[in-house]
């Protein structure tokens, strides 16, 4: 199986996002051109408010219990040139999918490799996006069984009204209990499940909200590498960004004309708009008794019910910053005006959207950042290894029709013609009997009894072979397809990328703390094809 896997449709990836990765036009003409140290001279020349963000980081990674390299990059960040390289993802249920933990090794990793090139410090924030309000795509997570089966962990209390991540406990501790329940008999127990699962009591608790038992939970798995963690539904983070929810407000009419621009030069180019936007939307939300997007209305503002002129807006977000949070197109650009960003990593669909709003980081006075898309891998178990050797199976024909993979294995370990093979058989048989009997015949005809009596047991002895042939046959069958459906669940879990659904709790329960370092050594942060990390080379 190759170890690195090109972006493809068959994969599941969008147009746009194959010519991104490719830096092939027209796609690649959608974003900003610059070198890292082309913008690292830009962002010289932006001034940022460093003491105040980092007073924050320092209260926020202090609540999450950080180690020390991560206070030794936010003082790295408080330097006049220091910069950022960003990820980031919602605060999911036990940490999430695994690809929250590749984005944020990846970040690590970049950030040491662009301070390497720049000669300047650049540190790792992973963006936990607390301001999001889909419940549902957070209160659960799935981890494989002994089986390789998907098994769902869930708290599936909701808040009563539609409120931020961070703003939603697990409150309920028997309904906490039960989802860590669910965790612990899927995965089974092992030498490393009680430290996990102590983690978790620390991490996860009635008190939390999803925010702080996320970042807890990061804290502790990522201790070593130094790695930032940043929940922008802060308050205090909030009031610095005054200034920008206030111009959103004023920028309206330019904001809108540049996103119809760039929508208007994707659907020529032939690509499809990732995010598709009312026209009279504001790209900014209200909570006040659930978080709303507010929208346009003249001259006014209106959110829900409630309806504002822009001068009562503008002093609401002066007086109440904490109830203001930006949407999918103004949240990168609150990133740029909070922190002085060298790149943003990002996946297929958050690469999608950056290219319909790139092109409004200057209205905002910001520098955009230098969009790379972040790494893509599957995890192959060692137990699957030999299977995948012996039948030499390739990485994509377990992403299309796994029946397909199974004729073909089948085609070529079992003739699928048996039955007619032991027809033949017993038929050459019988016609050279029949040939040896007429001849010896000729000299006893009171052997005619003993030939039809000794055919008779070749004949019985042939089905028997027959019929433990295709019983051994069938179940060899039985187990080879069982072992392919649990390689193909495995590797592509509910038709999907393993990166996207299964927790890396699973891992931990299976190899041990140790499999986060393995994983950091073997993530290329830089690489563009989906990488396939074999943990037959884990010691």
């Amino acid at each position: 199986m190759n170890n690195l896997i090109a972006p493809s449709r068959t994969l599941g990836y969008s147009n746009i996002f194959i010519d991104f990765v490719t830096d092939s036009k027209p796609a690649i003409s959608l974003f900003a051109g610059l070198s890292p140290a082309q913008i690292a001279d830009k962002l010289d020349h932006v001034e940022y408010n460093r003491p105040a963000i980092c007073d924050i980081l320092e209260k926020q990674n202090k609540l999450y219990g950080a180690a020390a390299a991560t206070f030794d990059n936010i003082g790295r960040l408080r330097e006049s040139n220091a910069l950022c390289v960003f990820s980031g993802q919602q605060a999911g249920l036990f940490g999430g999918p695994m690809l929250i933990m590749i984005k944020a090794l990846a970040i690590v990793k970049c950030a040491r490799l662009y301070s390497e090139k720049l000669g300047r410090s650049v540190v790792p924030i992973f963006w936990i996006a607390g301001d999001d309000h889909d419940y549902e795509e957070v209160n659960h997570t799935f981890v494989f069984d002994r089986e390789t089966e998907r098994i769902k962990c869930e708290y599936s209390i909701p808040p009563e009204r539609e409120l931020p991540t961070s703003e939603i406990k697990f409150d309920d501790k028997a309904e906490l209990e039960k989802a860590r329940a669910q965790l612990w008999q899927a995965v089974g127990k092992s030498d490393f499940t009680p430290e996990l699962a102590a983690m978790l009591e620390r991490c996860y608790t009635p008190d939390d909200t999803y925010v702080t038992a996320f970042g807890k939970l990061m804290a502790a798995l990522t201790s070593e590498y130094g790695l930032i963690l940043f929940s922008p539904s802060d308050p205090e983070a909030k009031r610095l960004a005054i200034p920008f929810f206030k111009q959103i407000i004023g920028r309206q009419d330019a904001m809108h004309q540049r996103l119809n621009y760039a929508n208007s030069r994707i659907q020529q180019d032939g690509y499809h708009i990732q995010v598709e936007k009312k026209d009279n939307a504001v790209d900014l939300f209200y909570n006040d008794s659930g978080r709303r997007p507010i929208l346009r209305a003249g001259d006014n503002f209106v959110c829900g019910e409630q309806s504002f002129t822009a001068q009562e807006l503008i002093r609401l977000i002066e007086e109440r910053p904490e109830r203001f949070s930006p949407d999918v197109m103004t949240r990168p650009v609150l990133q740029s005006y909070l922190f002085p960003v060298l790149s943003q990593k990002g996946g297929a669909s958050e690469i999608a959207y950056l290219a319909q709003m790139n092109g409004i980081f200057d209205l905002f006075e910001r520098v955009t950042p230098y969009y790379r898309a972040r790494p893509s891998l599957t995890i192959i178990e060692k137990r699957f290894e030999k299977l995948i050797a012996e039948h030499n199976i390739e990485f994509e024909e377990l992403v299309g029709d796994v029946e397909q993979l199974i004729n073909r294995i089948f085609g070529e370990s079992f003739p699928d013609n048996i039955a007619e093979v032991f027809d033949h058989l017993r038929k050459h048989i019988e016609c050279h009997f029949e040939d040896i009997t007429t001849a010896s015949l000729k000299f006893d005809q009171a052997l005619k009894g003993v030939a039809s009596q000794t055919f008779g047991k070749i004949d019985f002895s042939l089905k028997a072979f027959e019929g433990k042939a295709f019983s051994a046959h069938k179940k060899h069958s039985s187990e080879t397809r069982e072992k392919i459906y649990r390689l193909w669940r495995s590797v592509y879990p509910n038709r999907g990328f393993q990166e996207r659904s299964i927790n890396v709790l699973y891992f931990l329960s299976r190899y041990g703390m140790g499999f986060i370092p393995f994983l950091y050594d073997r993530i290329d942060c830089e690489e563009r094809a989906h990488q396939l990390i074999h943990l037959a080379e884990y010691k």
